[in-house]
């Protein structure tokens, strides 16, 4: 329950006490859109509620937002809806930071935030779906794929990324997308492996659909309950878990359609690329974040900069402790870093838009992924995954909550916000 308290500010006009209910609720809304976890989304409502000497109190949940307002009697219900693009991410922060102030009359700030929820994309689709190639292209350069292989995912990425638009923009049959884009790009990468060849199908069929992967959304969940918020942390959880597993089952269906055998069901890359892809990978990576998911310019610059130091500090961190470890201590500095560049640069670029790109970099999603489809396909060396993967989205859980605690001490100016 997040309860604000009366202060010594300007005593509010009882004629905007509905509005502000709605804005505190649709405000939650916005914050769970953008990937805040329960926690920090309640302590920005607190402060909003300070700022502007309001006494609403709020129930934050992954799926809705509950505004209560205890003196007039007043409740407010919003569902949360889909998930903000980085333009709508950073708008937002910009907003709640303005709100903590109290910089903006409560109606005029209400019409802002429900620009920015219906704002419509600032790039044309055909610029998104080839930033999409691009993020396909990035990642199977991390892993080192093969020439052919990483030309196979971006191939495959472009139907994956056109489909993944239309139906966020339609709506329609939303809750099946992940299945059934792992279900179409498992099955053509099956068949063409069981018919001429193809190496290393299961990774290459996973690089179209990571963005589909609820990473973030397990990640978020493990800090959540960690810090106490139990019903919105299992909710999440358990939400997560079930997209991974209806996505586990597509690829394990495919599988067995095509007639797989399991001399082909392997996760990592046998004719690697040339270690040097690994300096272009993180930039390409990044441009197609920029272009996919329409980010702001003036955080160009700073979501490559992020990710390509993240990338080679856990590169070089491997070396020196298990890699599940590295990858928590990598996510940890770069959200740091993420806060002090948003503290002491101009413009004050958003820590969820920087940040955000290079998590999905690093967590291991796509590992559990295959690790239970390995377990349907009764392949051990898949299976076999799913520990590794469990530790590594504990420690980056953890390292992340001890960023939030050192946070104070790389920012001064402006007040961050903490991503998912």
């Amino acid at each position: 329950m997040v309860e604000s308290t009366q202060n010594d500010g300007v005593c509010p006009d009882d004629s905007d006490r509905t509005q502000m209910l709605t804005l505190i609720a649709e405000v939650g809304d916005a914050l769970n859109r953008s990937s805040y976890p329960n926690p920090e989304t309640a302590k920005v409502i607190r402060e909003i509620c300070d700022a502007y000497d309001y006494d609403i109190s709020a129930e934050v949940f992954p799926t809705y937002v509950l505004a209560l307002d205890q003196k007039e009697g007043l409740t407010e219900l919003v569902k949360t809806g889909s998930s903000f693009r980085f333009d709508q991410v950073a708008d937002t922060e910009t907003l709640v930071h303005r709100l903590r102030l109290a910089e903006l009359p409560v109606g005029e700030a209400l019409e802002h935030l429900r620009a920015i929820v219906n704002a419509k994309p600032p790039l044309n689709p055909v610029v998104r779906i080839i930033g999409y190639m691009l993020m396909a292209l990035g990642f199977a350069l991390c892993f080192r794929m093969s020439f052919a292989a990483s030309i196979a995912a971006v191939l495959i990425a472009i139907p994956i990324g056109a489909i993944s638009l239309w139906g966020s923009v339609k709506g329609t049959l939303a809750a099946l997308m992940p299945v059934l884009l792992t279900f179409i790009s498992a099955l053509v990468l099956a068949l063409w492996a069981v018919h001429e060849g193809f190496p290393d199908p299961v990774r290459v069929a996973v690089i179209p659909v990571l963005t589909l992967i609820p990473g973030a959304a397990l990640t978020t969940a493990l800090i959540e309950l960690t810090a106490g918020a139990m019903i919105s942390g299992s909710a999440r959880l358990v939400y997560a878990l079930v997209v991974l597993l209806s996505m586990a089952f597509g690829l394990a269906l495919a599988i067995d359609l095509a007639g797989m055998t399991s001399e082909n069901l392997q996760d990592l890359t046998t004719t690697q690329a040339p270690w040097w892809v690994l300096w272009i990978a993180p930039p390409i990576y990044g441009l197609g974040n920029i272009l996919y998911f329409c980010t702001p310019r003036r955080v160009w610059f700073w979501l490559v900069v992020v990710a390509f130091g993240a990338f080679w500090f856990n590169q070089v961190l491997e070396h020196a402790m298990h890699p599940q470890f590295a990858g928590g201590v990598s996510l940890g500095v770069a959200l740091l870093a993420a806060w002090a560049i948003n503290a002491h640069v101009k413009g004050n670029p958003s820590v969820l838009v920087m940040f955000l790109p290079t998590f999905w970099l690093l967590v291991p999603g796509s590992m559990g992924f295959v690790a239970i489809s390995g377990a349907i396909t009764e392949d051990k060396e898949l299976s076999s995954l799913g520990g590794s993967a469990a530790l590594s989205l504990l420690s980056m859980a953890i390292c992340m909550m001890i960023a939030s605690v050192l946070a104070p001490m790389v920012t001064t100016r402006y007040k961050g916000a903490l991503p998912a």
